[in-house]
């Protein structure tokens, strides 16, 4: 079916607001520790927090492609989060980073326009693991003071690291480096670092939606194991498959007019927020 056309901009975006810190703790380089606002004319708006990729290593909030303008414009506060990178820090700092930047929108957000009793997470490649991580351990959620109650969905966009372990066996031979760098070759550490690990019924997970690309490749079965975990746990959650795409065409892509992905994203979201 032909995608459907972007709305009609219906919400007045405001001037970004770059460069916020979140964390007072010390950081090598700037801004790692910090977020950018992307707030509209309105108040009490959903929030969606995003977090960016780039194999645990690099990337960087800004300027986070046609997400911002897509979100304000069907009246969403958007949020794009930095977080300190390797090797400066390991991954669980990272993640630890990011629950953070989730406690900071959820005591400040009301200032610019966001509802703190609506945020919620999304994530691309390594930021996709990181947000997954969050909205199924939720030891990382209460160390910022907050819990699974604090998250109305979660989107992973494009990540092959729900199951380390698995991951790990199916690599080609040489093409493991950026994981091996991020988690080592400890097969507990890697369960620990796993979503999968931490799926089951009755701990309230918030709902998925989770992407996959032809980047994953397998036939996206890494997405689809997850996917079936969740299901079989009770928790609410859409498989959206975009073979059609690269990991990073997604990415640039998402909220651009016409694209299929965003699309089915946005009508998730919005049943979401009809939910009270």
């Amino acid at each position: 079916t032909p995608a459907l056309p972007a709305p009609p901009q219906t919400v007045e975006p405001a001037p970004p607001v770059l460069n916020v810190r979140y964390s007072d703790e010390e950081m090598k380089v700037p801004n790692l520790l910090s977020l950018d606002i992307y707030p509209t004319s309105e108040k009490d708006q959903p929030v969606m927090i995003f977090v960016h990729g780039g194999g645990w290593t690099n990337g960087d909030k800004f300027p986070a492609d046609a997400k911002p303008a897509a979100f304000n414009a069907r009246g969403w506060v958007f949020v794009s989060v930095n977080y300190r990178l390797l090797p400066e820090v390991d991954v669980i700092q990272q993640v630890k980073d990011v629950a953070r930047s989730i406690a900071w929108a959820k005591q400040n957000i009301a200032q610019y326009g966001g509802d703190p009793a609506r945020l919620f997470l999304m994530g691309h490649s390594a930021g996709a693991h990181l947000v997954s991580l969050i909205g199924v351990d939720e030891t990382y959620l209460r160390g910022a003071g907050l819990s699974f109650g604090d998250i109305r969905g979660i989107v992973s966009l494009d990540t092959q690291t729900y199951n380390m372990a698995k991951l790990m066996s199916n690599l080609e031979p040489g093409r493991g480096g950026v994981y091996y760098n991020a988690f080592g070759d400890d097969p507990k550490h890697w369960r620990r670092m796993s979503p999968q690990t931490y799926v089951e019924a009755g701990k309230d997970i918030p709902p998925f939606a989770i992407i996959y690309t032809k980047s994953e490749g397998l036939g996206g079965r890494f997405s689809k194991q997850f996917y079936a975990s969740l299901q079989k746990a009770d928790v609410h959650s859409v498989l959206i498959p975009a073979l059609e795409e690269t990991r990073w065409e997604a990415n640039e892509n998402f909220g651009l007019l016409n694209d299929r992905v965003s699309d089915i994203v946005f009508r998730w979201l919005g049943e979401l927020l009809k939910e009270p």
